[in-house]
């Protein structure tokens, strides 16, 4: 019986609006796909998730490597707070969760600095049970030593944990660890799915409990 449920967080709980934060700082559609491209999905922003680069390194960086986006880039990690933003249902959805009986989780990849600025605005913080991010622990999805150290950690047993993300690697690792898993696609999805499981496991527990 499933009795935690661990979720990621960005663009599961939070949007990372990356193309609108960009666009509200005025850049260029040919701007945002170039630093999307060359400064968001890279090794280096996968290395601040890590904690093995410096989120304080990082406009040196891109503006050195590339001086003509010096000003954009500048820009971007001055205005680095608003990059995130809490989805309307995350912590209804997560509470409700609560009231249901189970425990909730986070597990996510993120740089410690960006989230140690994010974090304190999420509503839904005060619902969790626990959580482990990434670049403060050394370690990142999909390595299975971050779920197991999650486990640990909390004292919970794979098979009793459903993990949430939207990213297929990650939700096949949390498999491979022993866990059932969702691939997030969408809130009405996701809220179908997690009352199906609700549903059948408090049926079945009804019929075992049936003394006929």
């Amino acid at each position: 019986m499933i009795k935690n449920i661990i979720f990621d967080v960005g663009d599961v709980l939070v949007d990372f609006r990356y193309h609108e934060y960009m666009k509200d700082l005025g850049f260029d559609e040919d701007s945002i796909i170039f630093l999307r491209d060359n400064m968001i999905f890279t090794d280096f922003w996968e290395g601040m998730d890590l904690g093995v680069r410096d989120v304080d390194d990082a406009c040196g960086y891109f503006s050195e490597k590339y001086p003509d986006y010096s000003d954009k880039i500048t820009t971007f990690w001055n205005n680095i707070e608003s990059i995130v933003s809490e989805y309307g249902y995350a912590a209804p959805l997560i509470r409700s969760l609560k009231d249901k009986g189970y425990k909730v989780y986070l597990l996510s990849n993120y740089p410690d600095k960006l989230a140690d600025m994010h974090w304190k605005r999420f509503t839904f913080l005060e619902y969790i049970d626990g959580f482990i991010i990434s670049a403060k622990v050394k370690l990142a999805k999909p390595d299975p030593a971050i779920y197991r150290l999650l486990m640990d950690r909390y004292r919970l047993k794979a098979e009793q944990c459903l993990f949430i993300d939207d990213r297929e690697k990650n939700v096949n690792a949390a498999v491979e660890v022993g866990m059932r898993s969702i691939l997030f696609n969408g809130y009405d999805e996701l809220v179908g799915e997690l009352e199906k499981i609700y549903d059948n496991e408090n049926e079945e527990a009804l019929s075992s409990s049936d003394p006929r």
